[in-house]
């Protein structure tokens, strides 16, 4: 299907996304608003539970799951069954943490400017006698592949990287990063809760072993369902760090459920066999509803639309003398700008722009601005008056 067109986006925006309404949302990367479908989505799984079925119109659950499982993988080009459905982006990044045999002396990488949910996990490593290395920033607020090579040794596991800086929407060269850890035989894993809906992703392209995504913020899902994507190679080099009956292969076909400590059950053909029950199947159909909306809008037509619209307020609010501290080169842009507001407090900046009906966040003492679908040129203008009149009024 084409990518609708500029008008056709605006009234698929006004239609889906009734927060634009009345106010300019700059706020994604802390939360993304569920469009009306995925709330439809959601009330007709409810309904039909209510009434003692399994789901809308798919028979059981686990066809409905199956079915989701298809659209996540036409949105990330990954083989369905790679796929598997947990509840944060943090329990999918903690697969390798929990899984791999890990031993004394072993190193993984991480850069220290990333978000707790990437770092902390790494720290319990440490109780295993595992290094945590760490690609530091100096200030640049990003990093090359060649300062990640640097720390490479004999004994480096695994790389823990963002795909997207929560903070600075630094877009790291992922794919460089791949090619050394393939060529090192070394486990690649990548937070992209900031990418997935608002940027394309294609996991065989990123080259990573796995790859976990939130519904909450740039997919629009709501919470407690996630994404995960987990290479084939890794799912055979995983334990599985919470196994349950979903984890079995062929569970629906048992004739007994109750078996005894020593039976030995398979575990799953695929990721299912890191879901360990039934997932939040009202959160997964939103983040259907959501890939659905976002794939007929066009990923390509939405990354390209994104990126412009970055651009534009980083050189707005550049006239108005904030200093952006997001990375202007091709390649490392994404929808999150940042900027630092010398001689002011970014809080009362972040207040007085709600204030004006533009919505934005503060993270590590600068002001973000998160762009998504759901703001365009008439967006920015908001926050260029916003900025206007908080300078006349100074």
């Amino acid at each position: 299907m084409a990518p609708v067109t500029t008008a056709g986006r605006r009234e698929v925006v006004a239609q889906q996304f009734p927060i634009t309404h009345d106010r300019s949302y700059f706020d994604v990367a802390t939360y993304g608003p569920m469009p009306v479908a995925g709330i439809e989505a959601q009330t007709a799984f409810l309904k039909e539970v209510a009434s003692g079925g399994h789901g809308p119109g798919v028979g059981h659950w686990w066809t409905g799951v199956d079915l989701m499982r298809a659209k996540v993988g036409g949105l990330i080009n990954a083989r369905p069954g790679d796929i598997c459905f947990l509840k944060s982006t943090s329990e999918g990044l903690g697969l390798p943490v929990l899984g791999l045999d890990w031993a004394p002396g072993d190193e993984v990488i991480t850069y220290d400017y990333e978000f707790l949910s990437v770092v902390e996990p790494l720290r319990g490593l440490r109780d295993q006698g595992v290094n945590v290395r760490f690609v530091e920033d100096r200030g640049r607020l990003r990093y090359d592949v060649e300062d990640v090579a640097a720390l490479i040794g004999p004994r480096t596991r695994a790389i823990f990287l963002s795909l997207v800086n929560f903070s600075t929407g630094f877009r790291a060269p992922i794919e460089e990063i791949s090619r050394l850890c393939r060529e090192r035989g070394i486990w690649l894993v990548v937070d992209a809760v900031q990418a997935i809906g608002v940027l394309q992703v294609d996991v065989e392209a990123l080259g990573a072993d796995l790859v976990s995504a939130h519904g909450y913020k740039a997919l629009c899902a709501g919470y407690g369902i996630s994404l995960c994507y987990v290479s084939p190679r890794l799912q055979e080099a995983l334990t599985v760090p919470v196994p349950g009956w979903k984890s079995i292969e062929d569970v629906m076909e048992l004739k007994d459920l109750t078996r005894g400590p020593d039976d030995v059950l398979r575990l799953a053909h695929g990721a299912r066999r890191f879901e360990s029950g039934v997932p939040n199947l009202g959160g997964m159909y939103a983040m259907g509803a959501s890939i659905d909306l976002f794939t007929d809008l066009g990923i390509a037509a939405i990354e390209e639309h994104v990126l412009a619209v970055s651009a534009r307020v980083a050189a707005t609010v550049a006239e108005h003398g904030y200093r952006v501290a997001s990375s202007t080169t091709e390649g490392e842009r994404s929808g999150i700008v940042a900027f630092e507001c010398p001689g002011d407090d970014p809080a009362r900046v972040v207040a007085a722009l709600a204030d004006a009906r533009v919505h934005a966040a503060v993270r590590e003492g600068r002001v973000r601005c998160a762009a998504h679908v759901l703001v365009d040129d008439a967006d920015v203008a908001r926050l260029d008056d916003a900025l206007t009149r908080m300078e006349r009024a100074a």
